[in-house]
């Protein structure tokens, strides 16, 4: 773990890949449309903006409201700047939400859900592959 920072919602940090942001909620947290936009601000803050892959461990999360959730899946929103997403929980209750939330709002990303961390990342690692060579194909 390095360049840990802590927000009031949430924790950032980086590994070994500087394009992969990991990114953990505080206990119990409660995701209404405020908080929602609490949390691209401060992950935008973290990134200077830099569109990065991100790892999102979801444990913690206790409700997020349907404002909450519509706001994260936006381009304008919640997406801005992430260039694909792993979803990461080994609690049976957040498994169910983000699997629900991933079929009914198709997010403009690549985004899936994982209960391990190793295949989260190897996927994210994938799909990162993937783009950079359409880019290069484009050129």
């Amino acid at each position: 773990m390095r360049d840990l920072k802590e927000y009031k919602t949430t924790v950032f940090w980086k590994e070994e890949d500087d394009d992969i942001l990991f990114f953990k909620y505080s206990q119990k947290l409660e995701i209404d449309i405020g908080t929602a936009k609490e949390i691209v601000k401060s992950r935008l803050d973290y990134t200077k903006e830099k569109p990065m892959y991100t790892l999102i461990d979801v444990t913690n999360v206790k409700s997020t409201t349907k404002e909450a959730r519509d706001y994260m899946s936006s381009p304008e929103g919640g997406l801005k700047g992430i260039l694909g997403g792993a979803f990461l929980s080994n609690n049976v209750v957040s498994t169910l939400v983000i699997n629900l939330f991933l079929k009914v709002s198709h997010p403009a990303v690549p985004a899936k859900f994982f209960t391990h961390k190793d295949e989260a990342l190897k996927w994210l690692k994938k799909i990162k592959v993937e783009n950079e060579s359409i880019i290069l194909e484009h050129f």
